[in-house]
């Protein structure tokens, strides 16, 4: 039997950092107790750890799925935004792991190009949701299992609509049922004398928000807090919200009541996947290998939900940069456990940790930083100070570009197409509602960040620095348009 721990590897898409009942910023109720409920997930903490300032290099599908899977910040491996040019790298997270003697196994979304590229999975169970590619194996299997008589969308809804609305058949064929089924296939049909690396990656609660009846109801009637809307929003986005917004709008002031429901929907979608993952552990426990298998849960972005006026992804601020993080320690790791680390992490970090566990060698490539070093002493004085994320200007607006940095309670946000500057104090203001850069009380965090931002574009082709001081600039756009024309999970 395999003396090396077990991997299983859960990814979310869409999944804001604060939509985890565990996360210290997560909506509440009247009683001020969480709102979200994810007890499954929230328990990992007991035997691991929450990262509460976990990030995203780069806040839509692709590119952050690029730096995931090869430890590499979005300049690096060619995606600083919605990118369409085919993967085709040395080492990614489960090849090495492959050739290390893990069985390699995805169930769900991976959203490699071409689509079919395993990235060094073995095998693929896939549901990838998108436009350009309807045969995927969730959607074959669905057209098989209905006869033809209806499909992922027959409930009218679009990929990117912010219109909420119940799942319109039988919860077991949602696709989140579908993707936790063919993962306990893969367990009942593993190799016994390999460890497994298992990656779980649901494409909810991306839209469409279309939760199944139960979870719908489950949250439908609650008193949910209203979408955060910043001082400053108005200045920022105000020109460019229409007046009879599209179904599947970036930005939009829509009516309180169509924003409470869809919330409601999108929160749905997360404890159902909560609850799935009830029947990957209970499955582990039944065959014997829960408590020799290192668990990390994880998403590749967040969803704004109407925060600022704004919807879906590809902005620096807080909804759609940070993602929730979690760690389960087996058994066998002696690390603290019960730690919520507040550190700035993110999704590069995710590759060098996960062969740490495995105990193999990272490759020279990766550019991101072991975790468990955190959790081994969260107050380490040699861990980053600012962490950087950014997303090329294009994919909804041209001038949507962003770049921030983050240093655990304060972010600088800039746009190289606009120029435009932000300053916020997550500690005392987690929503984002006050900027601080005319505030002389932040003066020197704000060139703080201005430094750290300098330091990590100063070298970049795109010309967003010069004479040491960051100008604007259009170059780096992405290279098509909307970035769900062509593939409508970004």
């Amino acid at each position: 039997m395999p003396s090396r721990p077990n991997i299983l590897f859960i990814m979310t898409d869409q999944h804001r950092g604060d939509c985890l009942g565990v996360d210290p910023d997560s909506p509440t109720d009247d009683d001020d107790r969480p709102l979200v409920h994810t007890p499954n997930i929230d328990s990992f903490v007991e035997d691991g750890a929450l990262f509460t300032r976990a990030y995203t290099p780069a806040p839509s599908c692709i590119p952050a799925r690029r730096s995931l899977l090869t430890g590499q910040t979005p300049s690096t491996n060619g995606a600083p935004g919605w990118v369409t040019t085919p993967w085709d790298f040395d080492d990614t997270l489960p090849s090495v792991l492959r050739d290390a003697g893990y069985q390699t196994k995805l169930t769900g979304k991976i959203h490699s190009i071409p689509i079919r590229s395993h990235v060094g999975f073995e095998s693929l169970d896939q549901h990838e949701a998108l436009f350009a590619h309807p045969d995927d194996d969730y959607t074959r299997w669905l057209e098989q299992e209905s006869d033809g008589l209806f499909d992922e969308l027959s409930h009218g809804l679009g990929r990117n609509s912010w219109d909420p609305r119940p799942w319109h058949v039988d919860e077991h064929y949602h696709p989140t049922n579908w993707t936790t089924d063919r993962a306990l296939d893969f367990l009942d049909q593993r190799d016994e004398m390999r460890p497994f690396f298992l990656n779980l990656s649901y494409v909810r609660p991306h839209t469409p928000f279309d939760p199944p009846q139960a979870y719908w109801d489950m949250y439908v009637d609650r008193e949910i807090p209203a979408p955060s809307i910043g001082e400053w929003a108005d200045d920022v986005y105000g020109e460019k919200i229409p007046d009879y917004p599209p179904v599947d709008a970036w930005v939009a002031d829509l009516p309180p009541t169509i924003v409470r429901r869809a919330r409601a929907a999108y929160y749905g979608l997360i404890t159902h996947i909560d609850h799935q993952l009830k029947r990957v552990f209970d499955k582990l426990q039944m065959i014997g290998e829960l408590e020799n298998t290192f668990v990390m849960f994880i998403s590749d972005h967040g969803e704004m939900l109407g925060d600022h006026y704004l919807w879906r992804k590809t902005y620096a601020y807080e909804g759609s940069a940070r993602v929730p993080m979690v760690l389960r320690l087996p058994e066998s790791m002696d690390l603290p456990r019960k730690q919520l680390v507040d550190r700035p992490v993110g999704l590069e970090d995710v590759m060098p940790t996960l062969l740490s566990v495995a105990d193999v060698p990272v490759p020279e490539t990766v550019e991101g930083s072991d975790l468990l070093e955190l959790v081994r002493d969260p107050d380490r004085d040699d861990w980053r100070e600012w962490y950087h994320g950014e997303h090329a200007a294009g994919s909804y607006d041209p001038e949507n570009g962003c770049q921030y940095v983050v240093d655990g309670r304060h972010k600088f946000v800039w746009n190289p197409a606009t120029g435009e500057e932000l300053l916020f104090d997550l500690e005392e203001d987690p929503n984002e509602l006050y900027d601080r850069t005319d505030d002389e009380a932040y003066a020197d965090v704000l060139k703080r960040g201005r430094t750290a931002m300098v330091d990590r574009l100063s070298n970049r082709p795109e010309g967003f620095v010069e004479d040491g001081a960051l100008t604007t600039t259009t170059a780096g756009s992405d290279d098509v348009g909307d970035s769900d024309d062509c593939a409508s999970s970004s």
